[in-house]
């Protein structure tokens, strides 16, 4: 095989691997965009409830004083945590938010206290 024929399958296997990449973006771009969208609205009769995907409740702005009642996934972490069950909590909020590891267990740990 010609080095220039190797070249060629390398980019185009490169071009393939950034249109997957942008596309799995784009589709996250447009969920959080509908978010972005319903909280403006203020309609909380949605699918997908869990709007906050980086954002700790140790982190929220200190300017709400009211907690935002907890969504089915915070319920089913927190009894995650009473069970002693931490890692699982982590892995579960992950796999639901798409977070890093360190987000997951800032989370978890805030809900912990």
């Amino acid at each position: 095989m010609e080095m220039n024929t190797l070249v060629w399958i390398v980019l185009l296997f490169l071009i393939l691997v950034l249109l997957v990449r942008v596309t799995s973006l784009q589709r996250q771009l447009n969920e959080l965009k509908r978010d972005v969208d319903r909280l403006e609205n203020g309609s909380n009769g949605s699918a997908r409830s869990d709007f906050n995907y980086t954002l700790s409740p140790k982190e929220a702005s200190p300017a709400h004083t009211s907690q935002p009642a907890p969504t089915d996934l915070d319920q089913e972490l927190i009894a995650l945590i009473q069970q002693g069950k931490k890692i699982m909590a982590i892995k579960r909020l992950r796999e639901a938010r798409g977070l890093s590891l360190k987000e997951a267990k800032d989370y978890v740990d805030s809900l912990d206290r």
